[in-house]
């Protein structure tokens, strides 16, 4: 039985958080495995993580993703006692569990169907019944000259870690210190955190040697590849001890006195539900509601009454509530951001697990991390980027023997970039791999029926065209389905899914150097600036990130080539759209002046021909239902509140992308 919802809530974003802290400790494992290391300290981190994951989930009555949690809590004391080693597929397996037990939190939140999770299960057991068993090796009074009360108490994974260290031949340390009663845990932790930089702590050991009833003494072994003088000098007590722990029969080393440290850490962070700063954005879209609505009752006042002073203390008390309530604004804006980097690492070993079924080498290069995007946003372009970089290592990049033969490194470069521009972000996918043959692309369009033998595209002059083709759903230029693409599903929907997110999606793509996608978003789609202006019988509002120019043209100025209306704007050639013809709206057609909206995503241009503008205004986009949501051309509804009613907001990337459509069906 779930508790509470505000409870429940509480729950989620703490599980999430130690999920997040899992995978990125994953990560550090797979970097230390492919350089031949397996820090204890990441493999007790990752321990660490999903013990507290599994407690939290078994209080809150959640059998699922409690019982995988404690398989896989078992498997990784079994890697902490050396009983299995580090591999791939043990960190495929970690990865799988950490994917898993985030998709059993988000089906118990939204009260969904919860999943299967015996496949996983088995695949733990399969590991923990392979693993190898253990020779009987000597005691470590044999190895090293130890206490021997000391080694009697050392618990198993110290006795282990104690063992490795020893055939790694590492350099053995003994430290001996009091502390006072009253902050001896405060002063033992600041002491483990020091040595940690310097080495591997095996054991921290209460022992005699502190003042009866006034102090308490501890014994700490630590393993390090330094010498004493370096370890000595990072503990600063002035009544410690250390001495080194030779192996076998070799001498005792001296004691040596050292000096005195302090260390502070202070955390201040808040966790807030991302629901509450919506319901607070849309109290600020109402407040932005209020100030227009006060904003006309100003001009009327000024229209009737003048420089009165109650039409001056009102316009002072509009501008006034008009600053604090944008300070409002960014204020929730910048809570509800965080770096893209969090999806940047969720990505990272999914990638390398495809390199490797695929038989690739991959090198993931990351730019940008810091760069911040709505969490929201942050969430719904995971499957997008994950399309993406799939497609990028099993479709673009070559084989190691092939890359070898043209003169490539064998190693192939994925680079996930994101930056900010304006008010948009742009997130860039790119593969230095075979890149898209716009000739072989259009053969395999007209072999599946996606385009007819009398197409009319070239290769060279409808480029941009031919490679927007992979948008179409069951289209493919793979000859057989792997375990990754060929299907032809993936890039509609990543298509689709950014188009949800008010975002365009361009491709550039040159054979045999590589290909690189290009996502344009809006850093936000709570509040935005909108345009609004006047067409036909309708009033619309355009957000102002996507609007570049505003132009008056006269009829002479408006060109028709091929059918297409069109007009030249100093070197390029801007295709136009009549907003009143698109929603069918009465034209006046004895009009000599027009107002021309240029407005663009990435590198597209359109003009938008509208009546009239009336001005700027902050806009909260309210989602349509679901029976007008595939309107084309509308991405939502707002209010103004100046009693018009409800208002249409413009999707600039879908009508870009409809009059571009149709200029290339005219060729």
């Amino acid at each position: 039985m779930l508790k509470i919802d505000r409870e429940m809530k509480d729950f989620m974003a703490e599980a999430e958080d130690i999920l997040m802290s899992a995978n990125q400790t994953l990560l550090l494992l797979d970097a230390g495995l492919a350089s031949g290391t397996c820090d204890p300290d990441h493999v007790n981190a990752l321990f660490r993580a999903i013990h507290s994951f599994k407690g939290l989930v078994g209080m809150f009555g959640l059998r699922e993703p409690s019982e995988l949690a404690h398989k896989l809590e078992f498997l990784l004391d079994e890697l902490r006692l050396g009983k299995v080693g580090l591999s791939h597929d043990v960190l495929d397996v970690f990865s799988e569990t950490t994917a898993l037990l985030k998709r059993l939190l988000q089906q118990t939140g939204m009260q969904e169907q919860i999943e299967d999770i015996s496949k996983v299960q088995h695949r733990i057991e399969g590991i923990l019944a392979t693993k190898p068993s253990t020779d009987v090796e000597k005691p470590l009074n044999e190895l090293i000259s130890l206490d021997h009360g000391i080694l009697q108490v050392l618990t198993e994974y110290e006795e282990h870690r104690l063992r490795e260290c020893i055939r790694q031949r590492k350099n053995l340390y003994s430290i001996r210190t009091a502390f006072q009663l009253a902050d001896f845990e405060t002063a033992i932790k600041l002491l483990n955190t020091n040595l940690k930089e310097h080495g591997e702590i095996i054991c921290t050991l209460p022992t005699t040697g502190g003042e009866s009833g006034t102090s308490i003494g501890f014994t700490i072994i630590i393993a390090t590849v330094k010498e004493r003088e370096s370890v000595a000098s990072a503990i600063a007590l002035p009544n410690a001890t250390i001495k080194q722990i030779v192996y076998g029969d070799g001498n005792k080393t001296e004691q040596s006195k050292v000096d005195t440290i302090a260390l502070k850490s202070i955390s201040n962070t808040v966790r807030v539900d991302i629901y509450k700063l919506d319901n607070l954005m849309n109290i600020v879209g109402e407040l932005h509601q209020i100030r227009n609505i006060l904003g006309r009752i100003v001009r009327e006042l000024r229209t009737t009454h003048s420089f009165s002073n109650i039409s001056v203390d009102l316009q002072k008390a509009e501008r006034n509530l008009m600053r604090k309530v944008n300070d409002l604004q960014v204020g929730i804006l910048e809570a509800r951001m965080v770096p893209v980097g969090q999806i940047f690492t969720r990505l990272s070993h999914m990638v390398k697990k495809y390199a490797r079924e695929a038989g690739k080498e991959i090198d993931l290069q990351f730019l940008g991390e810091e760069t911040e995007l709505d969490k929201l946003m942050i969430e719904d372009l995971a499957d997008p980027l994950l399309h993406l970089i799939r497609n990028a290592i099993d479709h673009g990049i070559e084989y190691p023997s092939t890359r070898r033969e043209l003169g490539k490194s064998e190693m192939g470069v994925v680079k996930l970039a994101a930056f900010p521009k304006g008010n948009h972000v742009v997130i860039t996918v790119e593969d230095d791999g075979a890149g898209m043959d716009a000739g072989r692309m259009l053969t395999k369009a007209v072999e599946t029926g996606v385009l007819r033998p009398d197409h009319g595209l070239d290769p060279y002059h409808d480029r941009k065209d031919i490679l927007d083709l992979i948008y179409i759903p069951g289209f493919t230029t793979r000859e057989f389905v792997s375990e990754i693409s060929g299907r032809g599903v993936g890039m509609d929907v990543v298509k689709r899914n950014v188009a949800k997110l008010s975002g365009m999606v361009d491709i550039y793509s040159e054979p045999g150097v590589g290909t690189s996608f290009t996502l344009t978003l809006p850093i936000t789609l709570a509040i935005i600036k909108a345009l609004i202006v006047v067409s036909g019988e309708d009033t619309f509002a355009i957000p102002l990130s996507s609007v570049l120019e505003i132009i008056q043209a006269t009829k002479s100025q408006i060109e028709t080539v091929e059918g297409r209306e069109v007009m030249a704007v100093r070197d390029d050639t801007i295709p136009l759209l009549r907003l009143a013809r698109v929603f069918n709206f009465p034209e006046d057609s004895s009009r000599d002046t027009f107002n021309v909206i240029l407005v663009g995503m990435a590198e597209r241009r359109l003009g938008l021909i509208v009546d009239s503008l009336r001005d700027q205004q902050e806009i909260v986009i309210k989602a349509l239902g679901k029976r007008l949501s595939e309107i084309p051309g509308i991405a939502g509804a707002t209010e103004l509140g100046d009693k018009r009613g409800v208002v249409m907001v413009l999707d600039i990337e879908s009508l870009i992308e409809g009059a571009l459509k149709k200029t290339a069906a005219s060729r």
